[in-house]
């Protein structure tokens, strides 16, 4: 409205709640042509999705409509992909998000249904991990020079508090053996007198209760072959992280330097990562259809027998060399030579450590290890070299010779530099898992669950990065809209 001469003054606007639409308004105008929402559904589409078995929540032939499988996965991805992780958390997306209406349709899954999904698919979601690395190869955006591999242990979903612990397990066990020994030498006295009862204290009753609860929960400890147990979360392991030690699992992912692409992903739980170090480089191969001129890992994975299986497996890796733990300086290990035709050692002082056994492992380990030991009782430097009476000794295990080839291959520059990428290639995944994500634990029990929902963080992270591809157009999939 004009006042005076050169003065407007704004109107205001307000919703006018009467007005009717003479034509239904179009969903696909809701979200931007260029919407991650977009590509997301496209994606889905176009994979070939009998491969992940997805189940049909469909009761019969008759009866309530039920929804696709495949809108149910979409939801649950793009969820991923906004930080958005519970089903009904999801419920409320489908109602208030507009990109959310768009990717349903305008459909409204409840919470029920969405948890009932993911529950009876957690295979599924390892299997679309899978399905979308596939999809980034054939687009030519993975590179096969250098992977790096590397691990982070995440909470369980059950409290570390509420798990069976040896220790405190053995402490109660005495404790009550001291009270039923006690309430037993109490009746013994009470039967001696003429005023005595032979009934059993109520203390005892309960004691022997507890007590036999006790041995039970050890018992299951010794047959998980354990020290830490959770009843719900039988595959959980007490484990050290960066916030102490945790119950929780070791998710293991695979990252490609040149898209930053995770090409593998896995959760186990196994408390140490040297038993990883094939099984993840496999899963590599499996997904991507070849293996990486190089893979590089930490000193986590330093181990002969996994790296000699990579090597027999014909998996190209380079673990950093741990570090000795024992003596340091001129007499450390790494300067000790081994001569194979002599089958012996030879210190810096040319002293011979001649073979003194071999023996097989008894600790589930299957290889065995020699021992070679220095017989020079006269050696001045030997207070220097070792503390033992018996001389210095250094233990080889069958696989030394794959971990000698491996060191071998770090003297070389060119390889020392790749390993020294290693940092730069796949630890920023997991703080962008935990910090930007804020997926700091599982938040489901069970093995097959922490897979699952390790297998969906880790898809959202690679989709997120597919859009940018798509948007700069490296990535052409059958676009909607």
């Amino acid at each position: 409205m004009l006042e005076g001469e050169n003065t407007f003054v704004s109107r205001k606007l307000r919703p006018d709640y009467s007005q009717l639409l003479l034509l239904p308004p179009s969903i696909d105008d809701w979200v931007p042509k260029n919407h991650p929402v977009r590509m997301v559904r496209d994606l889905v589409d176009e994979l070939d999705l009998s491969q992940l078995g997805l189940k049909e929540f469909a009761e019969g032939d008759v009866g309530r409509p039920h929804y696709a499988p495949e809108l149910l996965l979409k939801v649950w991805l793009f969820g991923w992909m906004e930080r958005i992780r519970s089903s009904r958390a999801l419920e409320r997306a489908c109602m208030r998000d507009l990109a959310f209406v768009w990717l349903t349709g305008n459909l409204h899954p409840d919470h029920n249904t969405l948890w009932r999904f993911f529950r009876d698919n957690k295979a599924a979601f390892q299997k679309l991990f899978k399905l979308v690395v596939k999809v980034a190869v054939k687009a030519e955006l993975v590179g096969f020079a250098l992977h790096a591999l590397d691990g982070t242990k995440v909470a369980s979903a059950s409290s570390m508090s509420t798990a069976q612990h040896r220790a405190t397990l053995e402490k109660k066990l005495k404790e009550l053996d001291a009270i039923v020994n006690e309430s037993i030498a109490a009746t013994e006295a009470a039967e001696k007198s003429e005023q005595g009862s032979y009934a059993l204290p109520a203390s005892m009753c309960d004691a022997q209760e507890r007590r036999a609860k006790v041995a039970e929960l050890l018992a299951e400890l010794d047959e998980a072959e354990t020290n830490h147990r959770h009843r719900q979360d039988p595959n959980a392991r007490v484990m050290k992280s960066r916030q102490g030690r945790i119950l929780g699992f070791n998710a293991q992912a695979v990252a490609d330097e040149k898209s930053d692409l995770i090409v593998a992903a896995d959760v186990s739980g196994d408390e140490t990562d040297h038993a990883r170090l094939v099984p993840m480089l496999e899963h590599v191969r499996e997904n991507t259809g070849a293996s990486a001129d190089h893979s590089v890992a930490d000193t986590g994975y330093w181990g002969g027998a996994a790296i000699a299986k990579a090597e027999k497996l014909q998996l190209p890796v380079l673990v950093n060399e741990q570090a000795e733990s024992s003596t340091k300086g001129e007499f450390s290990k790494s300067n000790f030579t081994y001569d194979a035709e002599r089958n012996a050692y030879v210190c810096p002082r040319g002293e011979v450590l001649a073979l003194e056994g071999t023996w097989s492992a008894t600790t589930g380990k299957d290889y065995s290890t020699s021992l070679y030991r220095c017989r020079n009782t006269e050696c001045p430097v030997r207070t220097d070299c070792t503390t033992s009476k018996k001389g210095r000794s250094i233990k080889r295990t069958e696989h030394a010779d794959a971990l000698d080839r491996n060191a071998a291959k770090l003297r070389d520059p060119n390889l020392r530099a790749l390993v020294r990428k290693r940092k730069s290639i796949i630890e920023h995944i997991f703080g962008l898992v935990k910090t930007i994500d804020g997926f700091s634990r599982f938040t489901v029990r069970g093995l097959d669950g922490a897979q699952a929902q390790w297998a969906l963080i880790c898809t959202a992270i690679n989709v997120r990065k597919l859009v940018a591809f798509w948007s700069a157009g490296r990535l052409t999939l059958g676009l909607t809209g």
